[in-house]
């Protein structure tokens, strides 16, 4: 069995001290990192450096389709899927038969709905 041994024991002032660096440490470690990162990251793009392929390779970035941006397209699809659920319960009324009364019947049948 191997026998660690113990940290010196420190008293006094020294403690003190050597505590106060300690509880200093989280906060200035924090600190240093929060201003090296945007060193270390920098911006993802710079709007002057523009180089021809670039605008060639992708003549209209904001159009994906012919006439429409991303958000024209996603908006056009949720309305689209919105209308088709609300058409697809009026059909399964429909199947059910449960979207008007019968008309077999040869007596008036008095409207409860609509």
């Amino acid at each position: 069995m191997r026998l660690v041994p113990s940290p010196p024991y420190v008293e006094g002032s020294e403690a003190h001290e050597l505590e106060s660096h300690m509880s200093r440490l989280p906060v200035l470690l924090i600190s240093m990192t929060c201003l090296a990162l945007p060193v270390t990251v920098g911006c993802s793009s710079n709007p002057n450096n523009v180089s021809i392929s670039s605008i060639r390779g992708n003549l209209t970035p904001e159009v994906k389709g012919v006439s429409e941006t991303n958000y024209d397209q996603a908006n056009n699809q949720a309305i689209i899927e919105n209308i088709q659920w609300r058409e697809a319960s009026d059909d399964i009324d429909r199947i059910l038969l449960l979207d008007q009364p019968s008309t077999l019947s040869p007596y008036p049948i008095v409207s409860t709905g609509h």
